[in-house]
């Protein structure tokens, strides 16, 4: 008897390995057309290649298929399709939950990187973009032609997931969010078609996926922004403060914060020990200073400011803490972190306060909180995009990192355990979801609010068979 089962089980390996032979087999045969790279889990480079910005969370696709061009996104999608594989898209690879590898094992990712256009209409003031390209050379890029994109200060990130969820960062008081800057977009649906999409063509999937556009409803390879003349100086501020006037600071950045000149973008720092502020000004260093002077005379003093007048592209580089060779040729530099995203209608309270500041004080991890200030152009509803969070005073992302895996689930549940209590006293009960978090509760709310019943038709609509899904994608029905 027992022969016989080891026999049964010999039998049951083979079978098992001829399958993975065929389907391997069928993958290889189905994606030979691609022009682009096909990567498989047995070429020596496919370990590192699956290594994005968050190690703490990683998945082992089946392949990496590097589209050099729409006709490749077609041809993966329509692979997919016919041997029902998952299959997702990556654009910069900074998912916080690593949904650019699927969010699961086993699915096609087709990677964007080679999908790199950049074609400045200078007449327009439109960009035509790829989905592949990084902030950082988009930055560079038009910033030789005298233009701006209101985008984050982090250069790998890519604009595909960027741009789709929203995308606060530099200018976005004075100009918006990446997302309200899109004009149109193309998409590989999930039947293998080329859609181009914007306000009146495809109208209901311009809505969609301007705010939760991410991965749901089909592989966005270019958009037209709409970009901005580039002031020929701006001013980077960097202001210190002693971290016991943290109330202070925080009163003056309730109080002052909404009626700050649009030109200003401020974020505000809070580490263990630490506070701080750092600022843009779309302008010269002079009219910085005035600009800043209701909020400075009810701030604290500080212990130390600069006004620096620079070029922008020269504050983006300072912003990311790299060299300006490195902005320009971005690469990832992975690390161990969750992130939570809360937002704030009304300033936070000296409770509130107080509760983050001994959080970051006594966790076990390492932490820090940003305090990013909306208003100006980021609070302009726009009825045709499903970005919600257009009343917010200042949005926070609080971050715990740390060195080795094994600490993983102590620091992600410290980090959940008081995000959770803090969000149901403090703030509102929503987050912003590019700072995607696999962890929140009603993230379906929190992230899209009165929108996701809408989201979840179009979604049925243009992908019925759920083809592009990950744990947070918007589903085909409610």
């Amino acid at each position: 008897m027992n022969k016989l089962n080891i026999i049964l089980l010999l039998l049951w390996y083979i079978l098992l390995i001829n399958l993975v032979n065929v389907n391997a087999s069928a993958l290889t045969s189905c994606l030979a057309p691609v022009k682009g790279q096909t990567v498989y889990p047995n070429n020596n480079t496919f370990s590192t290649l699956i290594v994005d910005e968050n190690i703490y969370v990683s998945y082992t696709p089946s392949v990496l298929v590097y589209a050099a061009n729409n006709n490749d996104v077609q041809t993966s999608v329509n692979c997919a399709v016919k041997l029902k594989m998952g299959i997702t898209a990556r654009s910069g690879g900074h998912s916080y939950e690593n949904y650019g590898l699927g969010g699961r094992n086993n699915v096609m990712v087709v990677d964007l990187t080679n999908i790199n256009e950049i074609t400045i209409d200078s007449k327009s003031q439109t960009a035509k973009i790829g989905a592949g390209n990084k902030l950082g050379v988009i930055y560079d890029k038009l910033s030789q032609a005298g233009f701006l994109i209101p985008a984050g200060t982090c250069p790998s990130v890519g604009i595909g997931g960027h741009s789709l969820g929203g995308g606060f960062g530099m200018a976005s008081r004075k100009y918006g969010f990446a997302s309200d800057n899109i004009i149109s977009m193309e998409m590989v649906d999930a039947n293998g078609n080329l859609l181009k999409i914007d306000n009146k063509t495809n109208s209901d999937l311009f809505f969609a996926l301007r705010g939760a556009g991410g991965g749901s409803y089909g592989i966005v390879t270019s958009f037209v922004f709409r970009i901005h003349p580039t002031p020929p100086q701006v001013t980077s501020m960097t202001l210190q403060f002693d971290i016991n006037q943290v109330h202070q600071l925080f009163n003056a950045y309730n109080e002052v914060g909404p009626s700050l000149d649009n030109n200003i973008v401020l974020s505000l720092s809070l580490d263990t020990g630490i506070l701080s502020i750092e600022g843009l000004y779309l302008g010269s260093s002079k009219n910085a200073k005035n600009a800043m002077n209701t909020f400075l005379s009810k701030a604290p003093k500080p212990t130390s400011s600069e006004f620096k007048q620079q070029t922008f592209f020269d504050s983006v580089v300072k912003f990311s803490y790299l060299s300006s060779n490195e902005v320009k040729n971005p690469k990832h530099h992975p690390y161990f972190f969750k992130a939570k995203s809360f937002l704030v209608n009304k300033g936070l309270t000296s409770q509130a306060i107080d509760s983050i500041v001994d959080f970051l004080k006594n966790a076990n991890c390492n932490g820090f909180a940003l305090f990013d200030l909306f208003g100006g152009a980021t609070n302009i509803v726009d009825d045709t995009s499903s970005f919600i969070h257009r009343d917010v005073l200042y949005g926070i992302q609080l971050l715990s990192s740390w060195e080795t895996k094994d600490q993983s689930n102590k620091c992600v549940k410290e980090l959940n355990d008081f995000g959770k209590e803090f969000q149901s006293k403090f703030t509102s009960y929503f987050s912003y979801q590019n700072y995607i978090d696999r962890d929140l509760d009603d993230w379906q709310t929190r992230y899209y609010g009165h929108n996701f019943k809408r989201l979840v038709e179009i979604k049925s609509k243009y992908d019925p068979n759920n083809l592009f899904n990950f744990p947070q994608s918007i589903p085909v029905k409610v």
